[in-house]
């Protein structure tokens, strides 16, 4: 029987070295993402302090966002990426601002009860939906007992039901330099849950050489169904936007850009 989040250690961890080579593609535009991130957070007076990066990978968005003068603690459950996030935060020269935690962010709670009190948390590209709602409301909610009032909360880059069911595509390709992805993909309309195999290939002149595949059951929300999670989870939404880079205003179908606020206590 599947069980919510199962897929999540085949994907990031067993696999992870093969999305860690996608998720190195995502630094191309980390530094636009992150200069929307601030400009949001100071926007809600967050203009310096201390940010929590939920799901944070390899810290291309933690680390743009320390190099702004940020002190940012990121959280993510697969060692392969926690170790290659400290290496390029001290590349960037940004290892004193950085600190990077492995473990599960359902329990985030116990791995960062001395860091107490954040000023922000950023949760960003489709890093939300791996397991239940019940257990994402659980981890919001431990993020807002971690934040201060008045604290922001951004979550970008992120697919909403909306945006892939217009989209949708029984078989998707994608290029990632020399590695090619191929995802079967089924969605679940009863429980709005996104069912993919993805199928690992490395380009070989004209031809295409099978590496390895791996699963995805991913839970995809549309953005009324995050402002009710996250009301009860201690936060409000405040604004959504079409893009994270531009802070283009959103339309329906667009992926979901939100801020939302942490409540009293």
């Amino acid at each position: 029987m599947f069980v919510c989040g199962d897929w999540t250690r085949g994907f990031f961890i067993e696999k992870g070295r093969l999305f860690l080579r996608i998720m190195n593609f995502r630094w191309e535009v980390a530094q636009k993402e992150a200069e929307g991130i601030a400009k949001l957070l100071s926007k809600h007076g967050v203009e310096k302090g201390r940010i929590l990066d939920l799901m944070c990978g390899n810290g291309r968005i933690a680390i743009n966002l320390a190099k702004m003068g940020y002190d940012v603690v990121g959280v993510d459950f697969s060692q392969v990426y926690i170790e290659d996030a400290k290496k390029r935060a001290v590349e960037h020269g940004v290892g004193g601002r950085t600190r990077f935690v492995c473990g599960d962010v359902r329990e985030l709670d116990k791995l960062l009860k001395d860091e107490a009190p954040f000023d922000g948390v950023v949760n960003v590209w489709t890093a939300i939906g791996y397991f239940d709602e019940e257990t994402d409301e659980g981890i919001f909610r431990k993020a807002a007992m971690l934040s201060r009032e008045g604290a922001v909360l951004v979550i970008a880059s992120t697919a909403s039901r909306d945006f892939i069911l217009k989209r949708f595509s029984p078989r998707t390709f994608e290029e990632f330099g020399d590695l090619v992805v191929i995802s079967e993909n089924k969605f679940d309309a009863f429980r709005s849950r996104l069912k993919s195999v993805w199928k690992f290939y490395a380009k070989e002149g004209k031809n295409l050489k099978y590496i390895d595949e791996t699963e995805m059951n991913l839970r995809l929300y549309s953005v009324h169904e995050l402002y009710s999670l996250l009301k009860k989870a201690g936060w409000v939404i405040k604004e959504t936007y079409k893009s994270i880079a531009t802070l283009e205003p959103a339309e329906a179908t667009d992926p979901i850009n939100i801020v939302a606020i942490r409540e009293k206590h």
